[in-house]
């Protein structure tokens, strides 16, 4: 995810009246940078963590990884070490209307529009959500464990990092990295699902590489459960959408919106899911925040999978063809247009 620092910066250039928000991210991300050590430097210590040690030596094997085989950009990203203890790095808070699937909107100088707002200070992130909240909207203050910088800055390894599963670990750095390749201003869904894309593919071919094709079906298990999930929780999202839609009143659309996120609980009981990553489910407060959320990160994968397929597996040859999109206003309309003429 790009966030929070890059939108300071932003916002700064654009001379943006919130000082106060900025100042807190300036001062937050500025802390981090502090007390960044690199790791080429901590790895010669003697006296170093044994885990630490190996979770650092892990990192740089993925960095060479992300260059080498997926042909993600190199850069000095994750080349530093900062201890922040059982985190989270920062908060990110999604609102949305009650009665509809429209995310708030922050527009930024530089990087376009979010749906979303970064907060490294978490008390400022209670306020805002309870003002917003106020106001009459839905939403979700949610615990970021990495962000990109979008190479404004050197973004470091952070501990709390380092306590992931190898695989979970590939698959956030392949995703960080990606958005230090390639970025669409005004484009969040489709920059956020082309890194979770990229990062769940780099992450099998670096474990396959590395394990063989146990550690893979292992790690396929946890990526089956999350497509089942996301068709789940499309379903509802579709089913929410159908009521917002109609001529209900304000409060029968509520009443609705409540029935179906029962449903939706109910129904999870239901799901063949192999593995217990989404078994807090059924105590989730559900809200339309937290589903456009959600989605943010998980739209448009079909499309990055044509792309790879098209390729005929080759991740560096479909990296190079999502750059591209980079050049065009409408990131999907262009990939259309490449997957159809080459079917002619």
């Amino acid at each position: 995810m790009c966030q929070p620092l890059v939108l300071c910066f932003a916002g700064l250039l654009g001379l943006n009246l919130e000082i106060g928000y900025y100042l807190h991210l300036l001062k937050g991300q500025a802390r981090l940078l502090w007390k960044g050590k690199p790791i080429a430097q901590l790895l010669k210590r003697t006296d170093l963590d044994p885990a630490t040690r190996t979770g650092l030596e892990l990192v740089q094997e993925l960095r060479e990884f992300a260059v080498q085989e997926i042909g993600l950009t190199a850069s000095r990203n994750y080349t530093s070490f900062c201890d922040i203890g059982d985190g989270p790095v920062s908060w990110q808070l999604t609102a949305a209307p009650k009665d509809r699937l429209e995310p708030l909107r922050w527009r930024y100088p530089v990087v376009g529009e979010f749906p979303y707002r970064g907060f490294f200070d978490l008390k400022r992130g209670l306020a805002e959500k309870s003002r917003l909240e106020n106001k009459g909207f839905d939403t979700h203050l949610g615990r970021v464990g990495a962000y990109s910088t979008l190479g404004w800055f050197d973004d470091p390894v952070l501990s709390t990092m380092l306590r992931y599963r190898e695989e979970d670990l590939a698959e956030l750095l392949f995703h960080e990295l990606v958005h230090g390749t390639i970025w669409i201003p005004d484009q969040v869904s489709f920059n956020e699902s082309l890194a979770t894309f990229v990062g769940e593919k780099g992450a099998f071919r670096f474990l396959e590489r590395k394990y063989g094709p146990s550690k893979v079906e292992e790690a396929r298990k946890v990526r089956k459960d999350r497509l089942t999930f996301k068709t789940f929780m499309h379903d509802v999202a579709e089913r929410l959408k159908t009521v917002f839609d109609s001529d209900l009143s304000y409060e029968e659309k509520l009443g609705k919106k409540s029935e179906i996120f029962e449903d939706a609980k109910e129904r999870f009981a239901e799901l063949n899911l192999q593995t217990e990553i989404y078994k807090s489910f059924p105590r989730w407060k559900l809200n339309n925040a937290l589903m456009l959320s959600y989605r943010t990160y998980h739209e448009k994968i079909d499309i990055f999978e044509r792309v790879y397929d098209l390729t005929e597996g080759d991740l560096q040859r479909t990296i190079e063809i999502l750059r591209g999109c980079e050049r065009e206003q409408n990131p999907v309309e262009y990939l259309e247009a490449l997957l159809s003429e080459t079917k002619k």
